[in-house]
């Protein structure tokens, strides 16, 4: 049995509900696990779970370089791993958060709404069935602004079509490009 079986499944039951650096990942899976982890482990199953989209780069934690003022190089250590999100509850979640006093909550929730978006796109482009026109980040803003400028009541509607596109639910995809080929329409 390889030596990172459940590797992959362990980080993702330490990055539910919360956001690790990998030196935080690899010290909390060292403390659970009877066997030594090596870092070399660690790095091939993020990268396979950053390469199937289960996980994204959230932040960079600099507390790594204790006060250290002129910082030269990267230190892996603190690149910062959060579960990517594709349930359709927290898709609209993450929507609805748009609309917070809290200026650092909005822009959370808005990085991880540009991360499915892409990450839609990507889906689109590898099955060739659309043409993208436009900056992928004016794209998305666009698409924000028009479901906000509507009432209530179809701005409701709009959030949990645009929720389920993004989600990872049967169907999302062919929705997604319906949406996309709505807003470039709208130009």
């Amino acid at each position: 049995m390889p030596k990172n079986y459940n590797m992959k499944e362990i980080i993702l039951e330490l990055l539910d509900g919360r956001e690790l650096s990998k030196k935080e990942l690899l010290e909390t899976i060292r403390k659970k696990s009877e066997r030594s982890t090596s870092d070399k482990t660690l790095n091939e199953s993020l990268m396979i779970l950053l390469k199937e989209k289960k996980i994204y780069i959230t932040n960079y934690d600099f507390s790594i370089y204790d006060d250290v003022k002129r910082i030269q190089s990267i230190k892996p250590e603190g690149i910062v791993f959060g579960l990517m999100k594709t349930d359709f509850v927290e898709i609209e979640t993450l929507i609805k958060l748009l609309e917070s006093s809290d200026v650092n909550e909005v822009r959370n929730a808005s990085s991880k709404l540009k991360k499915n978006f892409r990450n839609k796109i990507d889906d689109l482009k590898s099955r060739n069935s659309f043409e993208f026109h436009e900056d992928l980040d004016s794209l998305f803003n666009k698409t924000i602004f028009h479901i906000y400028s509507q009432s209530e009541e179809q701005k409701r509607i709009l959030i949990n079509k645009f929720s389920w596109s993004l989600s990872n639910e049967e169907g999302s995809v062919n929705l997604f490009e319906d949406i996309l080929n709505y807003m470039e329409a709208q130009d």
